[in-house]
């Protein structure tokens, strides 16, 4: 089965069930050369080129010699990486900016180690036909999306008062053949499978034409994990922009791994999206490094829409102390 690159968001909104299986979870133990310590990253959706930095270091296993051997575990329907993380059913896990923030404020010890994508891929498209070119013409359009802390600043912020919202099912189907319907997707797997099926679309950014840009696929870990075992964060962090430093110059061996763990991976799906990648500068010119003015700027968003309280310390959410030097 194919999935849309959008559904893994359906599909975390709609279910709240903990991921029941067990994840090898050895943080715990401390990294030896002679025998390299297992450490579990949950990714939240089905293996896929969007995740690629972190399927790279499984064909690599960059953090090997120096003791640590990453175990990348694809996630799927029903799993949220955040509360399986802090579960301690996975030592790591993927998340946006904006869920570790509200995570936090709900009380979840997590904090973010390293950010993948410097730029979010969040996207909504629309048909060529229809005449949008700012979020402000989305108005009296149908709205096919999750609820999200991000189409809430889109609302509130640009005063969308006559849209009417519809379900969302992952599927181009509905876009196709309804013009009138503007649809969430991402940059990559869904605006190139938008473009294979014929539909001329347009574009906008959430994180250019919106100016909400939270850090996208960022690496989080536990507070626990971050006190006790700040060696095996920091190799872990250094194998995976290894990862991501690898699959933008070449994506094949994260290809490899993806097609391994997702037998349903669709080869030309991937390849258009990494080429995506790689051409975009999504990843920023210092991958892994966060700013705590970003954090400020995605924390003040949050409060305008009442999602967080205005004097919130972004200063507990995310740390670069692990980055390489």
């Amino acid at each position: 089965m194919k999935f849309s690159g959008m559904a893994r968001i359906a599909a975390t909104a709609a279910v709240v069930a903990f991921f029941t299986t067990s994840c090898a979870n050895s943080a715990g133990d401390s990294p030896s050369q002679d025998k390299p310590q297992t450490v579990s990253v949950l990714m939240n959706w089905f293996a896929q080129a969007e995740q690629g930095g972190y399927w790279d270091t499984m064909t690599n296993q960059y953090g090997k010699d120096a003791g640590v051997t990453l175990d990348v575990k694809q996630g799927g329907p029903g799993i949220q990486t955040i509360p399986q993380v802090a579960a301690g059913q996975a030592d790591f896990g993927v998340a946006n900016a904006d869920e570790v923030l509200l995570a936090r404020k709900n009380g979840l010890p997590i904090v973010a180690v390293a950010a993948a994508y410097d730029t979010n891929l969040q996207c909504m498209m629309s048909h060529q036909s229809q005449g949008i070119n700012g979020f402000k013409d989305i108005d009296g359009h149908q709205v096919s999306r999750v609820p999200s802390p991000y189409f809430d600043y889109i609302k509130s912020h640009f005063d969308l008062q006559k849209i009417q919202d519809i379900n969302y099912t992952g599927s181009l189907a509905d876009f196709k053949r309804n013009e009138n319907l503007v649809q969430q997707c991402f940059v990559t797997s869904d605006v190139f499978n938008a473009k294979q099926e014929g539909i001329d679309v347009n574009i906008l950014s959430v994180a250019k034409d919106a100016g909400y840009n939270p850090y996208g696929l960022l690496l989080f870990t536990t507070d626990k994990v971050v006190k006790e075992q700040p060696e095996v964060v920091r190799r872990v962090v250094s194998a995976s922009i290894e990862g991501w430093k690898n699959f933008v110059k070449n994506p094949a061996d994260a290809k490899s791994s993806i097609m391994k763990s997702n037998k349903d991976t669709d080869e030309a799906t991937f390849d258009g999206s990494a080429r995506i990648i790689q051409q975009g500068d999504y990843l920023g010119s210092q991958i892994g490094k966060m700013t705590e003015e970003r954090w400020s700027t995605l924390r003040d968003q949050l409060a305008s829409i009442g999602q967080l309280p205005s004097d919130f310390d972004v200063t507990k959410s995310f740390t670069n102390d692990f980055l390489p030097n």
